[in-house]
């Protein structure tokens, strides 16, 4: 299927299973239904802002405007009107964008968006205007996806200009990421002009690997820039220059020594860098003189919570204030801030109004802190911490707009696994629901490079809810909920515990009659994936079905743009372990034959820029030839979908695979 010469001959298999599963879940009754509760709880959350950012001490967000669609907004005070920048999505000369990534300027009222068209196609960078209210002639392109976020860039401390990162042209899919340089775009210029500042081959005494990303970083308060290069198996490093020695391949960047970067948690003021690095298994701050690039001294010592250095979003938890550093800390579905003293070092913990996590920090009036809070049943409500008053109170125009604590409840649900580490569990259930009736349950994870996930109010969970499902959030080994130690007993060599970590979950659950085999279900996304296929493999007999998305089935073949950017994670094919890790991970290779194998639903975008639709199609193709049951093994591709976020048709029909599937008398095939 991945030869060339049979693209097209794939492709129309492929389509036809679409046609195929399309048609069985059309069968299923009920999607009126799931839509309009769907429907209810997001009117509900019609007042809902989101991605809010400072700056200038201005407030930008976006927010659903009947008869307008998604807005993005403006306040120029906390009391401020609002005023609507745009409505309704994104035209240029009649073709129509969507913002995968926005950056906004320091001082000028200007944004920087990296746009994109059906799913992850044309990726260029374009510049609006936010008060003339038009793009500037600048348009940027073709630029690369760093990560699934898309495109690293960030303006001049002085906004003359923008610099991002570009891949060279390719039609090597597993090269996609290689060779990415940092180019400086300045405004009005030619982008033939823009001049290449860092990367491969660039500047002298400094070699990067194919396979090592650049990441570009400025400051609101500081005039050095940084080039975070992400490994794909060893350590990420740094380095910084004064934006005003910027000189194509002559500039001056120095390296920061013994400093391991842990990805986007650090801020800077003046010369100072203030980051989270890894010397303690709940991390660390230091600060890094970004003049010199001399060894990191230590700004605050390790905590007894872990250091969240990123947030759910990936953003800073780390803000440089005037005055004081913030920085956010983590417990599963309870995360704090700590304000340190630059002067004292005397730590504070910031009260907090509720219980739950927290996403978006910015900077507001030089030691003011603005924030979302949140938890499984609030959505985001925007908060703002007053330095002088030292209170928490949402912003004014930031409303609490759906409340489901008197409908449901969360708890977080500690789960032996066979080697007696803990694994935590959040789960959402009706109020009321005998937790130990054997009812219909979810379980979804990711646990894999760190990454964390804060469970919030999801309005798609809801369905599954109503009818007596219970959502299991698994926090894996692998994940960074629980800190460093966590994230390595579940990377490379140690991979297979993020998989024996579900199945264990799986199993607590069967065992305790929480749930059934015939109404259990395992859901993951990307690298999630790996969970998916493997736990299923491991133990069939615990689950009704998966839901496999954009997924990575065969690490053994697997040639696509994020190849060599998860050899820490899984292994490096080079050498025998990590070829025998990839290939224990590769799930297509590890069907079990001659059993009853659960249903699985597997969902792809057409334009997934990290993953081909080719190993999906294989998978599932295997699948079906070795099912030996009657459960179906289903193929969905949303041709105009991406490697992020699922479409609304995909969401009504993974509610209905898993209500037919577990049994539910209103959702069987007519």
């Amino acid at each position: 299927m991945s030869r060339k010469a049979n693209e097209q001959e794939m492709k129309s298999w492929v389509s036809a299973q679409g046609k195929l599963t399309q048609s069985i879940l059309d069968s299923i009754p009920g999607a009126t239904t799931l839509i309009n509760e769907i429907d209810d709880a997001y009117l509900k959350m019609q007042d809902e802002i989101w991605d809010l950012t400072v700056v200038q001490n201005q407030f930008y967000y976006y927010r659903e405007i009947p008869e307008k669609g998604s807005s993005l907004c403006r306040r120029k005070t906390l009391d401020a009107e609002e005023e609507i920048i745009f409505s309704g999505g994104i035209t240029i000369k009649g073709q129509k964008y969507r913002s995968r990534k926005e950056v906004y300027a320091h001082t000028q009222p200007l944004v920087a968006m990296m746009l994109i068209q059906r799913g992850e196609t044309n990726p260029h960078i374009r510049i609006y205007h936010l008060d003339k209210k038009i793009f500037l002639p600048d348009s940027i392109g073709p630029v690369m996806f760093n990560d699934s976020r898309g495109v690293s860039m960030t303006w001049l401390p002085d906004d003359a200009g923008l610099l991002y990162t570009q891949a060279p042209p390719t039609t090597i899919e597993s090269e996609k990421y290689f060779n990415g340089k940092i180019k400086l775009h300045r405004l009005g210029q030619s982008i033939e002009k823009d001049e290449v500042v860092f990367g491969k081959d660039v500047t002298k005494d400094i070699h990067l690997q194919n396979f090592e990303t650049p990441y570009i970083y400025s400051f609101n308060s500081s005039p050095y820039l940084m080039a975070r290069i992400r490994n794909g198996a060893d350590d990420n490093y740094a380095f910084a220059v004064h934006y005003n020695d910027l000189n194509g391949a002559n500039t001056p960047w120095k390296r920061l020594t013994d400093y391991v970067n842990l990805g986007d948690g650090f801020d800077a003021r003046g010369q100072f860098l203030y980051a989270a690095t890894n010397n303690h298994p709940h991390y660390t701050i230091v600060q890094i003189d970004l003049s010199t690039g001399t060894k990191p001294i230590s700004f605050i010592p390790p905590q007894e919570n872990i250091i969240a250095y990123v947030d759910v979003a990936y953003t800073s938890g780390i803000v440089a204030g005037k005055d004081a550093l913030y920085v956010m800390f983590r417990k599963v579905g309870d995360m704090g801030v700590y304000k340190i003293d630059y002067q004292t070092k005397k730590i504070k913990e910031i009260k907090l109004p509720i219980k739950g996590s927290l996403y978006g920090l910015c900077l507001h009036a030089n030691n003011d802190l603005v924030f979302a809070q949140f938890n499984p049943l609030r959505p985001m409500q925007y908060m703002h911490y007053s330095d002088r008053k030292d209170v928490v109170a949402p912003l004014p125009f930031s409303k609490l707009s759906l409340d489901l604590s008197n409908d449901f409840t969360t708890e977080v649900m500690m789960v032996p696994s066979r080697d007696a580490k803990k694994i935590p569990v959040s789960l959402i259930y009706k109020k009321g629901l005998a937790l130990k009736n054997n009812n219909p349950l979810l379980i979804e994870a990711y646990g894999n490079s760190g990454a964390v996930t804060d469970v919030g109010l999801d309005p798609n969970r809801l369905p599954w809810l109503n009818r007596n499902g219970i959502y299991a959030y698994a926090h894996v080994r692998g994940g960074g909920e629980l800190g460093l130690d966590w994230i390595n007993d579940g990377q490379f060599p140690n991979k297979m515990n993020s998989v024996n970590d579900i199945v264990d979950v799986a199993e607590y659950f069967v065992k305790n009659n929480i749930t059934s085999s015939d109404k259990q279900f395992v859901m993951g996304a990307s690298a999630g994936s790996f969970l998916v296929g493997n736990s299923i493999n491991q133990r069939p007999d615990l689950f009704a079905g998966g839901i496999f998305q954009a997924g990575l089935p065969d690490l053994v073949t697997h040639r696509d743009a994020a190849y060599a950017r998860e050899r820490g994670s899984v292994g490096n094919i080079a050498t025998k372990e990590g070829f025998e890790s990839m290939y224990s991970l590769s799930a297509l290779h590890h069907i079990p034959n001659n059993k009853k194998l659960p249903a699985m639903l597997v969902v792809h975008g057409g334009t997934d820029y990290i993953i081909s639709i080719t190993g999906p199609a294989r998978y599932i193709a295997t699948l079906q030839q070795k099912q030996k049951g009657t459960r179906p093994q289903l193929f969905l591709v949303d041709w105009e979908a991406g490697h992020a976020g699922a479409s609304f048709d995909e969401i009504i029909g993974t509610l209905k695979f898993m209500l037919w599937q577990s049994g539910n008398k209103d959702f069987q095939l007519k």
